[in-house]
């Protein structure tokens, strides 16, 4: 039913992580983890709207509550009405008045808890010893059924401390059972797990069929079972035996039905057994609700934990296109800046090949260069006795010295024309 660490007991104790637990024991968490949950405050919005759909549900509630039971009231308060008016026309001796004073003493006889059927030859009492057994039980549960209640002062301040000093002492006696309950399911349904695995089934669909499994059979167990029992021991229906069975261990308590009520013979251990029922049942719900806000929370941290991965990855996606793009900014700076080094090292050649000065290699313009290399060519065409070679060699040095590539880094033809 819960994470993979529950399939062994003994080992989910020492992991600090959050587990599925059958009981009501806390999830552990970091120092971190907990300033987070202390610091996770529900906003005024979500409040407000939580509010709003309480009210909501309430007045729905309160709507199907007053169409379903104000017609049956109005029907139990005119046959009440009836039977006095016809018990007053067939018996005339008897005052209206004093009728009235019997009927409210009957009213306050059973708010006191005392049966007003019944005579002195077969006495009942709401306070032996198992009734007060059960009676105390249900103060430090905090059912409360209403049936009987002290109507001394000295046992309603009694109660006032017995119920200070005995709920919390009850919540850890739950705790602890819902841990041993919790324990003993959870090798159960680790079992069931370790047989559906050799079934080659899916993790998932395993989670699924072992929670089921968990909760039908806790139903069947404090729920159907003990239902069949007091309907057949007290004489109530199966609707009314399930309701009270629902009613109790959800701590609403009505008091409309309690066992050990009925005007009947019950044995000694019939109602202390009735409080153990209790108790384990009381384990069980608290155990289910534990399971299920461990289940959100575990849904709650996964889905972050997914949130935070997603912004990892996008983040280191932006990372590695900007380091891509320095790269290739990097690559190209380098690759034309090459360029640039093999052009200026061929000017250099070319400039001192032809007999310049670095200086003046880059302020001259390239007709100058030219012109300058003619004049040279000139000279020596004349001391040569060459006069006519000269303008020719003049223009073809121009042409070649304006359509140079120095890019290429061609020095062939710079031998060439030298």
């Amino acid at each position: 039913v819960a994470a993979p660490d529950l399939l062994d007991p003994k080992a989910a104790t020492h992991n600090t992580k959050p587990r599925l637990s059958f009981s009501t024991k806390s999830i552990t968490l970091t120092p971190r983890e907990e300033s987070e949950v202390v610091a996770t405050v529900m906003k005024r919005k979500t409040v407000t709207a939580i509010f709003l759909l309480i009210v909501f549900y309430l007045v729905m509630g309160a709507a199907v509550f007053r169409s379903l039971e104000q017609p049956h009231e109005s029907a139990q308060r005119l046959a009440i009405l009836t039977q006095k008016l016809d018990f007053l026309a067939k018996h005339p001796c008897v005052n209206h008045s004093h009728l009235e004073d019997l009927v409210k003493q009957v009213v306050a006889a059973i708010r006191s808890g005392v049966n007003p059927a019944g005579t002195l030859a077969n006495p009942s009492s709401l306070w032996d010893l198992s009734s007060a057994f059960f009676f105390a039980g249900t103060v430090i549960t905090t059912i409360g059924f209403g049936n009987i209640s002290p109507h001394t002062e000295g046992g309603r301040i009694f109660c006032i401390v017995y119920a200070l000093l005995g709920i919390p002492l009850f919540g850890f006696l739950l705790a602890g059972v819902g841990d041993q309950l919790g324990t003993i399911f959870a090798k159960i349904i680790a079992r069931v797990e370790k047989m559906f695995v050799h079934w080659d089934i899916s993790q998932t669909k395993i989670r699924v069929i072992s929670t089921l499994l968990f909760v039908l059979f806790g139903c069947l167990l404090f729920v159907a079972l003990p239902a069949a029992i007091f309907q057949h021991i007290e004489g109530w229906s199966a609707l009314e035996s399930l309701y009270f069975v629902v009613i109790t261990l959800t701590t609403i308590g009505f008091g409309d039905f309690v066992a050990g009520g009925s005007e009947i013979e019950y044995l000694d251990y019939y109602k202390p057994v009735v409080w153990f029922w209790i108790l384990v049942g009381l384990a069980y719900f608290a155990a289910i609700l534990s399971m299920i806000g461990d289940w959100l929370r575990v849904i709650s941290r996964r889905t972050k934990e997914e949130v935070g991965e997603i912004r990892a990855h996008a983040a280191e996606w932006t990372a590695n296109v900007s380091a891509e793009l320095k790269e290739t900014r990097r690559r190209v700076s380098v690759e034309i800046y090459d360029k640039f080094q093999r052009a200026a090292s061929i000017k250099r050649k070319l400039s001192s090949e032809l007999g310049f000065s670095p200086a003046a290699e880059f302020g001259l313009p390239r007709r100058t260069v030219s012109a300058n290399h003619s004049e040279e060519r000139e000279k020596s065409d004349k001391e040569a006795g060459l006069p006519g070679l000269t303008p020719q060699l003049n223009r073809n040095c121009g042409l070649f010295m304006n359509g140079l590539d120095l890019e290429r880094g061609d020095m062939a033809i710079i031998e060439h024309v030298k």
